[in-house]
């Protein structure tokens, strides 16, 4: 497997942040560290593999999703890498958060 590029926006780099805090109050920080770790996992097998994703043009042409656990990395496809948007979580108002 041939590790390609991938690239967050700030929104996106914020959500793992917050993700990371969240899950660091809620259930501890080894927990914390093992779903980042898989988050960025899932975030490498994208830049690997990044039709894995569905399309969804209905939130915006050229985006897709991809869910993991239970968040869904928005990213979309460029040249040389995958652009990750945001890594939202599944009960979230999705429209509201990308669109915003």
């Amino acid at each position: 497997m041939v590790n390609k590029a991938y690239t967050y926006s700030k929104l996106a780099a914020q959500d793992l942040i917050d993700i990371y805090l969240y899950t660091a109050q809620t259930w501890g920080q080894k927990q914390a560290d093992i779903y980042d770790t898989v988050l960025e996992r899932a975030v490498i097998l994208l830049a690997d593999s990044s039709s894995l994703g569905r399309t969804c043009d209905d939130i915006k042409t050229g985006y897709r999703r991809f869910e993991h656990e239970h968040h869904i990395i928005f990213y979309r496809k460029r040249e040389k890498d995958i652009f990750i948007i945001r890594i939202l979580h599944k009960s979230m108002d999705i429209q509201q958060h990308i669109l915003s």
